[in-house]
């Protein structure tokens, strides 16, 4: 049975016995009915600088870094480096830096914090493993989009993505937008039978999500929260990034996605003892632990 079906039946049949973890039934109801969470203060202020001084480092120890970064504005834009080749002034640009998750232990600690992984073992009813993660200094603007079109679990509806609010965010520095209730809409299948995306048949797609958010009333809405806020979201949430109103603004964030530890094999996953499981490869096949 799926996630969203289990938390329904168990809430339709109003037991009183305690949802174990940290979520509340009205956290797990909001989910259920919304396909997102706001955790206001999860991510502590020492986990932040953590990050940060993370970023600092990849930046300043280029020379033979093998991360991949994807750059999104100037004039490299929509091209991919190894971090050893990006172009100077690379990092003034909007961008994302793919997957330090493997190599950086400080990243992983955050992403699977005891408290994040309290709460997403609740969600996912089962330990999660980090399959991807994304570090942003500012807004993506990314179009409208599922993750499953590009990263679908080995089981249906079992992934959930974070977002680490690194600086404050608002309108004006390329908020998260996103469709409450989108997760509902029954997920279209492409010509192969698969989620991942088929860029020539994404026309149909995108009709058929414009017609699913009408029939069903949806609204594009915003994430605008401080420091340390996480975000969360199901996998076939629609989402995107706003425009980046004012450039001279850093929307520094980390995104994470997860899937179970129990849906992947063991010989493709390694453990962290402080902190929990991970891809021991990473989806783009850049780097293996």
């Amino acid at each position: 049975m799926a996630i969203l079906e289990r938390i329904q039946s168990a809430l339709r049949r109003g037991s009183d016995r305690p949802v174990p973890g940290p979520l509340t039934k009205a956290q797990l109801r909001a989910w259920s009915r919304d396909g997102f969470l706001v955790l206001p203060g999860v991510m502590t202020d020492e986990e932040a600088r953590r990050i940060d001084g993370v970023l600092d480092d990849e930046w300043a120890r280029r020379e033979g870094n093998v991360h991949e970064v994807d750059l999104l504005t100037g004039p490299h834009a929509w091209r991919t480096y190894k971090m050893n080749d990006v172009p100077d002034g690379s990092r003034a640009q909007v961008y994302k830096l793919n997957n330090l998750f493997v190599r950086r232990p400080e990243v992983r600690s955050v992403a699977l914090s005891p408290r994040m992984r309290a709460i997403l073992h609740q969600i996912l009813e089962a330990e999660p493993l980090i399959c991807n993660s994304l570090n942003f200094e500012r807004g993506s603007q990314q179009p409208y989009h599922i993750d499953t079109w590009y990263m679908p679990p080995p089981v249906d509806n079992r992934m959930v993505a974070a977002w680490f609010a690194l600086d404050d965010v608002d309108a004006t520095n390329g908020p998260l937008s996103y469709y409450p209730g989108s997760h509902l809409i029954p997920p279209y299948r492409f010509s192969d039978g698969r989620l991942n995306e088929n860029p020539d048949e994404r026309p149909q797609c995108d009709a058929y999500l414009r017609s699913e958010i009408a029939r069903r009333g949806l609204h594009p809405t915003e994430f605008h929260g401080r420091r340390g806020d996480v975000f969360l979201w199901h996998a076939q949430l629609l989402h995107a990034g706003r425009p980046i109103l004012d450039m001279n603004r850093t929307r520094r964030s980390m995104v994470v996605h997860y899937w179970r530890a129990c849906d992947v094999g063991s010989e493709q996953m390694r453990e962290d003892p402080s902190s929990g499981s991970y891809l021991r490869r990473t989806l783009r096949g850049e780097i293996e632990a």
